[in-house]
């Protein structure tokens, strides 16, 4: 058929270079896994099945060797891989299109890949989550003015803080293995959608692929695109869940709070003082465009026909493969600066001693030292701000004068310095889950855990793809790397 060139150039052409680039290896399995299954059929005969063997050790072997060149008379990859073995084997290449379409080879061919991209997501993502543990667990004492509505609210801690990233992330991680569960089921065998005759095993292909099992309705497995969304939405959710934390660590860095390796900052061509946090602008518009990314996959899929298509097929996995490079740059960037930057403590004891963000611990040292009710000791210490405010005096240099003349009870020095302290604010707060330094350093304990438990999970689940991989290969595990 000699195509258009407008069909050639804008979809045939950048498809082929997309599956060649991205999908090839997975092709090459799923054909080499439905092969066998045809080759287990009964009523071939010797000569066919010796044929079918060899053309086996052919499709094996092109794992080592480049994806064909596209060429114009040729609509895809499948068909490339197909023109390859014909040369070699003629007819018996039939076998491998015994009760197999493009339509149930192509989705397990992008389930497949979206796999990978989960699993490598995951753990660059379990990753970050240790860098914000180790860098909580240098921190535990290091008191940090949290803010509440974009105004000084109370202390805590960096490690408080950090730790509390880390469980946003934690739960993108599950996200994420639960996504990758739902999704690890095998289309294969579903033909076109109604399935075959020929008495193919589907649970022995999808075993052999590395899934859980097959998609069961096989009008589903050609179908259904939500597999899709969950990729899309778990990227989502790290991207805003941890854009809120760069926008933080922007801001902290602007004040000088946070500071960056040289190498991960910018001066200015006319300003000599400048010490610009590019590194951290570039993770937040990666994420930006990994947000961005996702709504290409949600709209490919609105107001279409519940069927086979190219919407949510070829059409979309450039989408998919877009915004994980936009998340993997981002979170590789984000690493580098959790690891080459730092909390200045100095600063932020400054910060800390200027806040009267300790308002909170005074009201309730009346309550239990001077027997207030908290509404009077509440308008006794915001009396007592607004007096300090008129003198310009920090709550940290009040003094048991100015809580009498603000109504409250006689204090010596001690107890009142105590009661305004940032550092004896954290320490109070010894609860479950509290910024205490007994108390976070369990915390962290437990988190440290969670995240060795999820790299574990992440590792059967990868490691189960590349042991059916290799076995379907016949090839030593090592070698099958990040392909699988």
């Amino acid at each position: 058929m000699a195509w258009h060139s407008a069909y050639l150039q804008r979809v045939l052409a950048p498809d082929y270079r997309f599956a060649a680039e991205n999908l090839k290896h997975h092709f090459i399995d799923a054909m080499t896994a439905h092969l066998d299954e045809v080759l287990k059929l009964s009523g071939h005969s010797p000569e066919s099945v010796s044929a079918g063997r060899e053309l086996r050790t052919t499709l094996v072997s092109l794992h080592d060797e480049p994806a064909p060149s596209y060429v114009e008379d040729v609509p895809d990859l499948y068909f490339a891989l197909q023109r390859v073995l014909e040369a070699k084997h003629g007819d018996a290449v039939g076998l491998i299109r015994l009760g197999l379409s493009r339509n149930d080879l192509d989705m397990t061919v992008y389930k497949m890949h979206g796999r990978t991209l989960l699993a490598r997501l995951g753990a660059v993502l379990i990753e970050l989550r240790g860098l914000l543990l180790d860098k909580a667990a240098r921190h535990v004492g290091t008191v940090l003015i949290a803010h509440t509505h974009h105004r000084p609210g109370q202390p805590t801690t960096v490690a408080h803080y950090l730790e509390a990233a880390q469980d946003l992330l934690s739960r993108d991680t599950q996200r994420l293995l639960q996504a990758y569960d739902r999704s690890n089921l095998s289309p294969l065998g579903a033909a076109a959608l109604a399935g075959t005759s020929h008495a193919l095993d589907r649970h022995r292909t999808a075993a052999a692929l590395g899934f859980d099992g097959p998609v069961e309705n096989t009008y589903d497995a050609v179908a259904a695109a939500d597999w899709e969304f969950d990729l899309a939405m778990v990227g989502q959710s790290v991207a805003l869940n941890l854009g809120r934390v760069v926008d933080d660590l922007l801001t902290w860095a602007s004040q000088d709070l946070y500071v960056l390796a040289d190498g991960l900052v910018q001066g200015s061509s006319i300003m000599p003082q400048k010490r610009n946090p590019v590194a951290l602008e570039h993770v937040r518009t990666r994420l930006s465009r990994a947000i961005g990314s996702a709504a290409m996959v949600t709209f490919s899929s609105h107001n279409i026909p519940f069927a086979d298509l190219n919407d949510f097929g070829p059409d979309i996995q450039g989408g998919l493969v877009a915004q994980h490079r936009q998340l993997m740059g981002a979170l590789d960037l984000m690493s580098a600066c959790l690891r080459g930057g730092d909390f200045d403590e100095r600063r932020l004891a400054e910060v800390a001693r200027r806040t009267d963000t300790t308002a909170t611990e005074l009201a309730d040292v009346l309550v239990r030292d001077a027997g207030f009710d908290f509404p009077r000791a509440h308008s006794v210490v915001a009396a007592l701000l607004s007096r300090l405010e008129a003198n310009g005096t920090p709550l940290a240099e009040a003094t048991p004068e100015d809580v009498v003349a603000a109504g409250g009870p006689a204090m010596t020095p001690e107890s009142l310095r105590d009661a305004v302290d940032a550092h004896a604010f954290v320490e109070r707060r010894l609860g479950f889950g509290m910024p205490a330094a007994a108390t976070m350093e369990e915390s962290l304990r437990r988190s440290r855990s969670a995240v060795e438990a999820d790299a574990e999970g992440l590792g059967v689940r990868v490691g189960k793809v590349e042991s059916a991989v290799a076995s379907l290969r016949g090839v030593n595990l090592q070698v099958v790397g990040s392909d699988a």
